[in-house]
């Protein structure tokens, strides 16, 4: 397996949302850190986020790499870090 299929296999979406501090309330929804949401408009399930709002979607690595403003590669290289994954 290779970086990316190791990281969506092994890490939920939401799991990820919630270590990199987005507050995911018990219906999935949370304030979407990529516009100035007041009410909230981002949904996170375990395989994808999508925001209501701004439209802004993906999945885990995509959430990652648009977080802290870094590549897919780099994205999945710091999921792997941050979550003990061991990748060929």
């Amino acid at each position: 397996m290779n970086l990316f299929e190791v990281v969506k296999a092994n890490i939920n979406t939401q799991e990820v949302a919630q270590t990199y501090g987005i507050d995911v309330n018990h219906h999935g929804m949370a304030l979407c850190p990529f516009h100035n949401d007041r009410h909230p408009s981002l949904y996170v399930s375990d395989d994808h986020y999508h925001c209501f709002a701004c439209g802004e979607h993906g999945d885990v690595i995509d959430l990652t790499a648009r977080l802290y403003n870094l590549s897919p590669k780099e994205a999945a290289e710091k999921l792997a870090q941050d979550f003990g994954l061991i990748y060929d």
